[in-house]
């Protein structure tokens, strides 16, 4: 029987192990921390559902929802209600314009009304419709979209959204790697607005196909009934039949002939690490590699989870939460109202929002000590939302070096991964660097190493 190491226990590590178990090999997981599920933790307690990482699984990436179908783990929509986003504009929370799809608008009725834009602004959008295709093959988010749409898009909009999505900076991103549905648009489309409204008129035809009951873009969203955490527990209950070992970090890997684990023989590896760890245990296994994954930059976020009472939180919270762009000069990244946008979060009487801080523009609100950290976010929150009430409950975790970042460049460093897996057969990698950083790509890239390992 082949065996085989699978390093992190996170959820790209659990998807390869059951892969690699339902195959027929013997499996080790090795995972540094205390418990299983990486950056997938759900706190449950006394009535509370808080969330310390990503909240969503999406329809348009559909191997997260159909993996929690195959684990028979039941998923719920985001409420039908309050279905939009709000962007900080001169200190003040204003909705996204109808009919914003990521960076650009399908409906002109809501842009032109928008106080988020100068007249000039939506001009300047407007001349997507004419612009000819760009004919540079990677360049920065930034660029695209300053190109494409203006620089009130890019710094109103375009790199607050992205930025509670990716917690990076969009004039080191690349375009083709965090976006490439947009970069296809405008090759197939020319221009992206008119591509975004091709995508959404037929996106709407399939969700009212479907019965959804929000708009076209948070219809899409769903997560576990029971928190993401239940994913995790229903993957654990199948990675029964592997050798787990929790708190036992992984340090070296080398290869002479076969594999070895920090000296323990193997016949294959799969790195399932966060970008910093992979960096650090797979050096010195190929140049190649070593370079690729040096090249990926990270950065760091924080979440908080603060409780309220619901009397006392005057403001309406209409919308899902609100995004930050960094011209603001606000501690915040975004702040998610969980509370409407997920049933089953906490009591009738309780409000739950979910801040986030840091990023790769934000690394000096990141940098504070833990309780600075929370008393910059609380004072953003009672800028914006009036909110001067001391939280029953505060819930703060650091994500450090979690999120990688796809700078330009970036399709060559993964094609220089996976031509190291190439030369060395029984090397597989996966992780949120290769291809996308949500649940459904890493669950993607996980099955593609568990793959690889075995032929």
């Amino acid at each position: 029987m082949t065996r085989i190491a699978v390093l992190g226990g996170g959820v790209s590590g659990l998807v390869a192990t059951r892969a690699l178990l339902r195959d027929g090999a013997d499996v080790c997981l090795f995972e540094a921390g205390a418990t299983l599920g990486g950056v997938l933790r759900t706190v449950r307690d006394d009535g509370l559902l808080l969330e310390e990482g990503p909240d969503s699984l999406v329809a348009t990436k559909p191997a997260g929802i159909a993996l929690c179908d195959e684990l028979g783990v039941p998923l719920i929509g985001t409420s039908p209600t309050h279905a939009r986003s709000l962007v900080v504009r001169a200190g003040r929370l204003q909705p996204v314009p109808e009919g914003f799809v990521l960076l650009a608008p399908t409906k002109w009725g809501p842009l032109l009304r928008s106080p988020i834009f100068s007249w000039a602004g939506k001009a300047r959008m407007a001349l997507d419709l004419v612009l000819p295709r760009g004919k540079v093959e990677d360049e920065t988010l930034g660029g695209f979209v300053r190109r494409r749409l203006g620089a009130e898009a890019l710094e109103r909009l375009a790199q607050p959204m992205l930025g509670g999505v990716v917690a990076g900076d969009p004039d080191v991103l690349s375009a083709r790697s965090v976006l490439p549905m947009l970069t296809a648009l405008e090759a197939r489309d020319r221009s992206i607005i008119l591509g975004m409204q091709r995508r959404r008129r037929a996106q709407l035809a399939k969700m009212k196909g479907a019965g959804a009951a929000s708009g076209a873009r948070y219809g899409l969203f769903r997560t576990p009934r029971d928190g993401m955490g239940s994913l995790v527990e229903a993957l654990v209950a199948e990675v029964g039949g592997a050798e787990v070992r929790v708190g036992a970090r992984a340090s070296s890997v080398a290869r002479d002939g076969g594999w070895r684990v920090d000296g323990e023989a193997f016949d294959g590896v799969i790195s399932a690490l966060p970008i910093r760890a992979a960096e650090a245990t797979l050096r010195g296994v190929d140049p190649g590699l070593d370079e690729a994954l040096s090249g990926i930059p990270s950065a760091s976020t924080a979440t908080l989870n603060l409780v309220y009472r619901a009397a006392d939180v005057r403001h309406p919270l209409d919308g899902f939460g609100f995004v930050v762009p960094a011209a603001e000069g606000l501690s915040l990244m975004a702040c998610t109202f969980t509370t409407r946008k997920y049933a089953g979060r906490a009591g009738d009487d309780t409000v739950v929002l979910r801040a986030f801080v840091g990023g790769a523009l934000g690394t000096a609100a990141y940098a504070r000590d833990d309780a600075s950290l929370i008393a910059a976010a609380r004072a953003d929150l009672e800028r914006l939302l009036g909110l001067d009430a001391t939280p029953i409950r505060t819930h703060l975790v650091r994500w450090q070096d979690r999120f990688a970042q796809m700078t330009v460049g970036h399709a060559g460093r993964v094609e220089a991964i996976r031509a190291a897996e190439e030369r060395m057969p029984g090397l597989g990698v996966a992780g949120n660097f290769l291809g996308g950083a949500g649940i459904p790509d890493c669950i993607e890239a996980a099955r593609r190493a568990a793959a690889t390992v075995r032929t």
